[in-house]
C-alpha cells in the first residue's frame, strides 16, 4: 500500500477505503516509512545541516575538547546566520537545543564534568598524549600518510611586537643604568597566521592588523608574494578571519598536493566552526586538533619554528633601529620586515624539524619529552554521563545564556593581497 501511494498509483483516500483503515493511520504509516522524517514541526536547520553540526561536535570530542551546551548553541547560531536563517541575533536557542538533542539522541548525549586533583591530572595528561599519538597512528594508517610529509601541515597564530627586548651591551665599568633608543614602545601588537609542512614548505604570511578598517595605503606593493591581510578590533584571530585564511590562503596553496591532507592546529574555539568543517570535508582535508595544554611539546610550530623566527625578528628590529635611528614602524614597514623574515629567516629546516621533534613525521612518539609539559591546572575536567535524575534538574546545565560577544570585528578584506607571480 505504501509503495503504491508513493508511486502515485493509489491515492490516500482510496487506500483508506480499500484497506478499511482511517486516513490518519495511512498518513502515520507514510511518515513512519520516511527515513528523512523527524518528529515535531519544521526545524531551523535541515537534517543535512544538523548532521554537519553533529559531526563538528563529535570532532571536538575526538580532539579531547568536548563542548558545552552553550558552545553548541554558539556554533549553531553562527552557522544559522551564515546560512541566512530567519533567527534573531538575541535568540538564546534554548528550545532549539532541547529539540536538537532529542532528534540526535542516538548520536549525542549530555555529560557532566568532574574536577581532578593535581596528581591525578598529571597522570591523565600523560595518558592524553599517549591517546593522541594512538589516534594519530590510526589516522596516518587510514590515509596512508606515513611517507607523505607534503600532506602534513600545521597552522598557528603568533604575535609580533615592535620591541626587540632587552639585550646585552658593552658599557663603561662605572655605568649604573643603561638605556638605548628603539622604534616602538612594545605596545604595538600584530598577529600572523603561520603555516608550514613536514616537507619544509611554508605558506605566505597572513597578517592581521588591529583596527576597524584596513586601507590600501597600508599595504606595500613589494611585500612577500602571496601575503594576505586582514584586521580585527582586537588584533587577534577570530572565526571569520580563520575561515577566510582557510578558504582563500590554505586551500589554494595546497591545491596541487595529493589528497587527503591533514591540518594540525591548537584547540582554540575561534579556529573551528561548522562552515570550516564543511569546507574541509569538501576539499578532503582532515582537521586534527592538539589536546589542551600540550602544544608546547606536540605542535611543530611551537617546538621549533616559532622560536627560530621570533629570535630572527628581534634581530631585524635591532637592525632597523640602527639603520633608521629608531624610526617608528608603521604597517608598511612592519610588512616589509615580515617579508624579509619570510625570505631569509624562515628556513626549510626550521619548518620540517618541528614535525620531527614533535614526533609527527617521522612518526616517533618516543621522541617527545613529557617533562616539558607546563604545570597543569588543578581543575582538569572529565566528561561523565548524565543520569536521568540529573537531566531533569534545571541547575545542572545552564544553556539560557549565549557566549557574550565582547568585540565587534570587521569582515575579511578579500581585496588586499599580494598574489604570487
Amino acid at each position: 500500500m505504501i509503495c503504491k501511494i508513493r508511486d502515485k498509483s493509489l491515492s490516500v483516500v482510496n487506500a483508506a477505503v480499500d484497506y478499511n483503515i482511517p486516513i490518519r493511520t495511512v498518513y502515520n504509516k507514510l511518515s513512519a516509512n520516511d527515513i528523512n522524517s523527524r518528529p515535531g514541526g519544521k526545524t531551523i536547520l535541515t537534517k543535512d545541516e544538523e548532521e554537519l553540526l553533529v559531526h563538528t561536535i563529535i570532532l571536538f570530542q575526538e580532539w579531547q575538547c568536548p563542548v558545552t551546551p552553550s558552545i553548541v548553541i554558539h556554533l549553531a547560531k553562527s552557522y544559522m546566520m551564515e546560512l541566512g536563517k530567519a533567527i534573531s541575533p538575541n535568540s538564546t536557542l534554548r528550545d532549539w537545543f532541547t529539540g536538537f538533542m532529542k532528534r540526535w539522541s542516538k548520536q549525542l548525549k549530555l555529560g557532566k564534568t568532574e574536577k581532578l586533583e593535581k596528581n591525578r591530572s598529571n597522570a591523565c595528561r600523560k595518558e592524553v598524549i599517549d591517546n593522541w599519538f594512538q589516534h594519530l597512528h590510526e589516522v596516518l594508517t587510514k590515509y596512508n600518510l606515513f611517507n607523505r610529509p607534503e600532506a602534513l601541515w600545521n597552522v598557528d597564530e603568533a604575535g609580533f611586537t615592535d620591541d626587540p627586548g632587552r639585550r646585552s651591551v658593552v658599557i663603561k665599568r662605572n655605568t649604573k643604568h643603561t638605556t638605548s633608543s628603539q622604534s616602538g614602545t612594545g605596545k604595538s601588537h600584530t598577529t600572523l597566521l603561520i603555516c608550514t609542512s613536514a616537507s619544509g614548505k611554508k605558506l605566505p604570511p597572513y597578517i592581521i592588523f588591529q583596527g576597524a578598517q584596513l586601507w590600501s595605503t597600508s599595504i606595500p606593493k613589494n611585500g612577500f608574494p602571496g601575503t594576505r591581510y586582514n584586521c580585527t578590533k582586537s588584533g587577534w584571530v577570530d572565526e571569520p578571519v580563520f575561515f577566510h585564511w582557510f578558504v582563500n590562503q590554505f586551500i589554494p596553496n595546497v591545491s596541487k598536493v595529493k589528497r587527503p591532507i591533514i591540518l594540525f592546529f591548537d584547540g582554540h574555539q575561534t579556529h573551528i566552526s561548522a562552515r570550516i568543517v564543511k569546507a574541509a570535508m569538501e576539499n578532503q582535508i582532515e582537521l586534527e586538533c592538539f589536546p589542551p595544554h600540550t602544544t608546547i611539546i606536540l605542535q611543530p610550530l611551537d617546538v621549533v619554528t616559532l622560536h627560530k623566527i621570533k629570535t630572527a625578528w628581534r634581530s631585524l628590529l635591532v637592525e632597523h633601529n640602527i639603520k633608521t635611528n629608531s624610526s617608528s614602524i608603521d604597517k608598511q614597514r612592519f610588512t616589509l620586515l615580515i617579508s624579509e623574515l619570510w625570505k631569509n629567516h624562515l628556513l626549510k629546516e626550521h619548518c620540517s624539524s618541528g614535525f620531527s621533534k614533535a614526533g609527527i613525521y617521522p612518526y616517533e612518539p618516543q621522541t617527545v619529552s613529557k617533562e616539558k609539559l607546563l604545570i597543569p591546572p588543578t581543575s582538569t575536567v572529565m566528561v561523565l554521563p548524565v543520569t536521568d535524575a540529573q537531566r531533569t534538574s534545571s541547575n545542572d546545565i545552564i544553556i539560557d545564556k549565549p557566549p557574550r560577544q565582547r568585540l565587534h570585528r570587521s569582515a575579511s578584506c578579500d581585496q588586499f593581497s599580494n598574489t604570487c607571480e
